[in-house]
C-alpha cells in the first residue's frame, strides 16, 4: 500500500469510528432517558432528576456531535443505514435494563435490518473495489 493511500485510509477509518461512536452514545443517551423518566415522580424539579436527564441528554448530545463529524467523510446513503444498528442495541438494552421482552417477531425485525445494513455495508466495499 503506497503512503497517499494508506494517509488517505485514516480519515475514512477514524470516520466510521466516529459514526460507531455515534451510535454508541445514542443508544446509551436514550437508555438514560428511559431510565430517568422511569423513575420520575411527579415533581421533575428535584435535583436528581435535572442531574440524570442532563446526564442523559449530554450522551445523546455527544453522539448527535459525532454523527456530524463522520458525515463529513461518510456518505449519508451509508452512514445512515448503519445507524439502523440503534435498534439492535436499543432491542437488547431494553431487555438487560428494563426487563423489555425480545418477542421473536422483534428478533426477526432486527435480523432483517441487519441483513440490510450488510447489504449496505457489502455493496460500498464493492464500489470501492471496482474503482480501483
Amino acid at each position: 500500500m503506497s503512503q497517499i493511500s494508506t494517509i488517505r485510509a485514516k480519515p475514512k477509518s477514524l470516520a466510521y469510528l466516529t459514526l460507531l461512536l455515534s451510535i454508541v452514545f445514542g443508544i446509551t443517551g436514550q437508555l438514560l432517558m428511559k431510565h430517568t423518566m422511569s423513575i420520575a415522580t411527579t415533581n421533575f424539579l428535584t435535583v436528581s432528576f435535572v442531574g440524570q436527564l442532563t446526564l442523559a441528554l449530554t450522551t445523546y448530545t455527544i453522539g448527535v456531535a459525532n454523527w456530524v463529524l463522520a458525515l463529513r467523510v461518510v456518505k449519508l446513503s451509508v452512514a445512515y443505514p448503519l445507524s439502523s444498528l440503534n435498534y439492535v442495541g436499543i432491542l437488547f438494552g431494553s431487555y438487560y435494563f428494563f426487563n423489555e421482552t425480545i418477542t421473536l417477531t422483534r428478533i426477526i425485525g432486527v435480523l432483517l435490518i441487519f441483513i440490510g445494513v450488510l447489504f449496505v455495508a457489502l455493496s460500498q466495499s464493492d464500489r470501492q473495489l471496482s474503482s480501483k
